[in-house]
């Protein structure tokens, strides 16, 4: 096991990190208010001491890791979801100090970044402002090289692949076999990975959690040996996560080492998701690549490094700014054609609704925007992307088409059987000013039912923060003891704000006598206590 210092350095650089980053990419996650406490030296010293403690005693018990949940989101098209893991903030630190404890041993492991193969989530030699991966390998230098090998003259053919469902199917005992074989790798802290995983598994040693930077070392790991093989075997490719190119000379060529991949991801029960697998012929067209490595260079580059965020794919999640070229093109196609396409249309083309979104920001008719309400249950899958245009454009928005927008989202909070994600989605539009509907949120709280999602108690908290009177405010209080671990901080911060001194002492006290949690405890201090200088900024903002 590392020497005490060691597991200070690597869970200081997990601190840092998640206040830099959060503990997840997932955009549907708001980023947690708690994040801001781990800035306090105090609750910092009080987190790394407990955690060098419980991973010196080598006992997966002694972590005191809490269940995680999930939430599914639209992925690639209209029938794929990413699971995508909502993991408690301490559990993040300890999750990702763990792997920083081994992650220089397996990046000595990966192919090296001089060669131009891998580039994904490469570890940075030095921490540097809390960012632990190296960003000039990234998406976008993955494009770039793919242009970069496509130019050359002696490829013909290329093969664009990609793992089926990567970190959902990744088999967690052969993870543990892989890193096991790693030279010097402590074998203890992997004994503890590995029942962490395990545990959140719920013992089905399948699946990574997705969103987390620990997750993504870990999941490099885990092809170091399918990427030797490939080089062991001649065959030239790069890849991205579970992205692959491979670039060959003919056909046959591009064949056999498709094969070759297939054969050896199959002996780690991994497979290609072969209605993505696409065996093309390179165009040698200098100006088509340099409009690409323009289309490139356009992009943020932090947009690539996410998970969710660069591989949003047909369904896209948030509304992106029209530039001016978009706009001009877009005021000359008629918003009628296309609205009345899509509501005679049994099935519609992604394509066709987000342009008809565009149509009608284009040329500014935003009352139309209430139109869409009236057909979103034919494709709801596009609601997160209508909810984010709305709320970007909601001061354009007339109060007519406000209110018939409103009428016909409500029931998405109040059905049954919704996807979480949707419903979240529309209770953030019922948050924000224009939609502000403080009697559907508050309902929605009362329905909450414990199969009703993973997180949509906490967005519904959150949402409902501000507009809280105090007999709504003690009526959340008595919901505390059958709250979850995320919902309870939030109705914590909410007592902070709306009860008095007097009136949240008595309950405060019984929290820090049983709460185990750090966070928690931190966030029953009250005016008369010392410790409340430390949370009052938090609670402030």
């Amino acid at each position: 096991m590392y020497k005490e210092n060691k597991i200070i350095e690597a869970c200081n650089t997990a601190i840092n990190n998640i206040i830099k980053e959060g503990t997840t990419d997932v955009e549907l996650f708001k980023r947690p208010f708690e994040i801001k406490l781990l800035e306090n030296n105090e609750i910092r010293e009080e987190i790394i001491e407990n955690i060098v403690n419980s991973i010196e005693k080598c006992n997966f018990k002694e972590l005191k890791i809490n269940k995680i949940g999930h939430v599914l989101v639209p992925k690639k098209n209209l029938c794929d979801y990413r699971k995508c893991a909502w993991i408690d903030i301490i559990d993040e630190i300890k999750y990702l100090t763990l792997v920083l404890l081994i992650a220089k041993d397996i990046e000595a492991k990966r192919d090296k970044k001089s060669n131009k193969r891998i580039f994904s989530y490469r570890l940075k030699t030095k921490s540097n402002n809390g960012y632990i991966f190296d960003n000039k390998y990234n998406y976008r230098s993955f494009k770039d090289r793919i242009t970069e090998k496509s130019n050359m003259k002696n490829k013909k053919i290329v093969v664009e692949c990609d793992i089926s469902n990567f970190y959902d199917r990744l088999n967690l005992h052969r993870l543990e076999s892989t890193l096991l074989s790693i030279e010097k790798i402590d074998k203890d802290v992997i004994k503890l990975l590995n029942e962490t995983l395990l545990f959140w598994s719920n013992r089905d040693s399948y699946g990574l959690p997705v969103g987390s930077n620990a997750s993504r070392i870990l999941a490099e790991a885990a092809l170091i040996e399918i990427d030797n093989y490939l080089i062991s075997k001649k065959i030239d490719f790069c890849r991205f996560v579970d992205d692959y190119r491979i670039f060959a000379k003919s056909a046959s060529e591009a064949h056999k080492n498709l094969a070759i991949l297939v054969e050896r991801l199959n002996k780690e029960g991994l497979f290609l998701n072969f209605s993505k697998t696409n065996i093309k012929e390179l165009v040698k067209n200098n100006e088509k690549q340099k409009t690409q490595k323009k289309d490139n260079e356009d992009l943020n580059i932090d947009v690539f490094n996410k998970i969710i965020r660069g591989y949003s794919g047909l369904i896209p999640l948030k509304f992106r700014k029209l530039s001016i070229s978009e706009k001009k093109k877009l005021k000359n196609e008629n918003e009628n054609e296309n609205i009345s396409k899509i509501k005679d249309a049994l099935l519609v083309e992604p394509k066709e609704f987000v342009t008809t979104i565009k149509i009608i920001v284009a040329k500014e008719k935003y009352n139309r925007l209430s139109e869409i309400s009236e057909i979103i249950d034919m494709f709801p899958q596009f609601i997160p992307y209508y909810v984010d245009t709305l709320i970007k454009h909601e001061n354009k928005i007339p109060r007519y088409a406000v209110n018939k927008i409103k009428a016909n989202m409500s029931k998405w909070i109040i059905e049954d059987e919704i996807p979480e994600y949707i419903k979240i989605n529309v209770i953030r539009l019922f948050s924000i000013k224009k939609f502000k509907d403080k009697e559907i949120l508050f309902n929605a709280f009362r329905n909450l039912k414990i199969n009703t999602g993973d997180y949509i108690g906490r967005a519904i908290l959150e949402s409902l923060e501000d507009d809280l009177n105090r007999g709504e405010v003690i009526e959340i209080r008595d919901y505390y003891k059958r709250a979850d671990i995320w919902e309870k901080r939030e109705i914590l911060k909410i007592l902070q704000k709306k009860l008095s001194v007097g009136e949240n002492r008595p309950f405060f006290k019984d929290i820090k006598l049983q709460s185990q949690n750090i966070l928690e405890k931190n966030l029953t201090y009250t005016a008369k206590d010392s410790g409340f200088r430390k949370i009052s900024s938090v609670i402030k903002n």
